[in-house]
């Protein structure tokens, strides 16, 4: 009896327990209406998942991109073209100084000075926050080395110029080659490495790629709902699933508020650039190239007569410079864009007395000024639209994950009520 009874609880020779998850099984459940219904409700929730990380990817993306360019790339930019510019001007500034002989003028020793400043705030600024390039790490450094070296020999000759000893125009001419051979060379390489990251924002920024996507995902969520509800009125018998329905909404209304969020933003970057950023960047190329006119101009004549080389890139400067091709012309288009059509043409009028009379330095520190001016109203306008295009994403960053949830959760709590009649 113990035998039989011990054989009689052992599984049949051949016999095997099935377990749940199998192909099989699985066929098997969705033959079933609720075998259906549960995998419907998978699908939903699997969409609606999709749709959330793929906007919350988007609206991130376009978020970093566009806090980058108002509040990083373009700012450092900026202070790049400052750096530039404020020893462009230093230099001219020096050398017409020289010109005078003896004591200086005060107006020009404080103008050279607060060029110095300027400068020396601008590359702390940008050692501080300029971007992952090693390159122009390292020319950060070289400025912040040498830039004490070229205000030393500035300081030489201004001293031999002033007790009356020809040495005091080498040293002066030292300096020069100091800052355009080596100074402003690195300066240039700061200025392209933050002008290329502020392109690459910009790109993304207002790219179509994320829009596309999202429409994509968009439509698909919604097409995903809307056949769901068609399949639960076909097996119900019932027309209307409230939760399913509140759960489209939701969808409908999250989805209107990150294209346009994204939208707005695309907008608003695109204005700060061609109403803003354009506009700064050739103002500030043109204050540029004005101060190394200035420089030329000024060095030619300490060389009397000897110099051939500032000569000749003085011409070449302000073939740079003149309209309609040059620089002064280019400011006229965007001012023809922004609004701001009497500023340029000031500025081309002021342009044509400093080439009739580039000996005076009141005529070019004039120039350079309002340049200056127009360069802090070009960067208000891009602050004013940047500020846009991050506030259009204001709320998204967590709105769209928590309606997503909402979602998600009222498309089951539709389904379970149809899976419950089947209990």
């Amino acid at each position: 009896m113990e035998s039989q009874q011990s054989v009689a609880t052992l599984p049949r020779a051949g016999t095997r327990t099935r377990s749940p998850w199998t192909l099989d099984w699985l066929r098997q459940r969705v033959t079933t209406t609720p075998g259906r219904l549960t995998l419907v409700s998978v699908l939903v929730v699997a969409g609606a998942v999709l749709f959330g990380v793929i906007a919350t990817t988007a609206e991130r993306s376009r978020s970093q991109a566009a806090q980058a360019v108002r509040s990083q790339t373009e700012p450092l930019l900026v202070q790049a073209a400052t750096l530039y510019s404020a020893l462009g001007d230093a230099e001219a500034t020096a050398t017409t100084t020289f010109l005078t002989g003896g004591l200086e003028p005060p107006a020009l020793r404080t103008r050279y000075r607060q060029d110095l400043l300027l400068a020396s705030y601008s590359l702390a600024a940008l050692t501080r926050e300029v971007g992952g390039s090693s390159a122009a790490h390292a020319a950060l450094v070289t400025i912040t080395e040498q830039l004490p070296v070229y205000s030393g020999l500035i300081e030489t000759a201004r001293a031999n110029n002033r007790q009356g000893f020809p040495v005091g125009a080498a040293y002066l001419r030292q300096a020069a080659g100091l800052l355009n051979g080596t100074i402003l060379p690195q300066a240039d390489l700061v200025y392209s490495a933050e002008a290329k990251r502020l392109s690459d924002n910009y790109a993304t920024g207002t790219g179509d790629a994320a829009l596309v996507v999202l429409a994509l995902v968009i439509a698909a969520a919604l097409g995903l709902l809307a056949l769901t509800q068609l399949y639960v009125a076909h097996v119900s018998r019932r027309i209307l699933n409230v939760p399913m329905l509140l759960a489209t909404v939701v969808l409908i209304g999250v989805s209107i508020w990150a294209i346009v969020g994204l939208l707005g933003e695309q907008s608003a970057l695109s204005r700060a650039r061609s109403q803003g950023s354009d506009s700064v960047e050739v103002l500030s190329a043109t204050r540029v190239m004005l101060s190394r006119a200035q420089g030329d101009e000024s060095l030619t004549r300490v060389g009397r007569g000897s110099d051939e080389t500032d000569p000749v890139d003085f011409a070449r400067v302000i073939n740079v410079l003149s309209p309609p091709s040059g620089l002064i012309g280019e400011i006229g288009v965007l001012a023809r864009r922004t609004g701001t059509t009497s500023a340029a043409d000031r500025l081309a009028t002021k342009f044509a007395a400093f080439r009739s009379s580039p000996t005076t330095p009141s005529v070019a520190n004039g120039l350079s000024d309002d340049l200056t001016r127009q360069i802090i109203a070009a960067q208000g306008r891009f602050k004013s639209a940047a500020a846009d295009g991050t506030s259009s994403l204001s709320g998204l960053s967590v709105a769209i994950p928590l309606l997503t949830l909402l979602v998600a959760g009222l498309a089951l709590i539709g389904l379970r009520q149809r899976l419950e009649e089947y209990r």
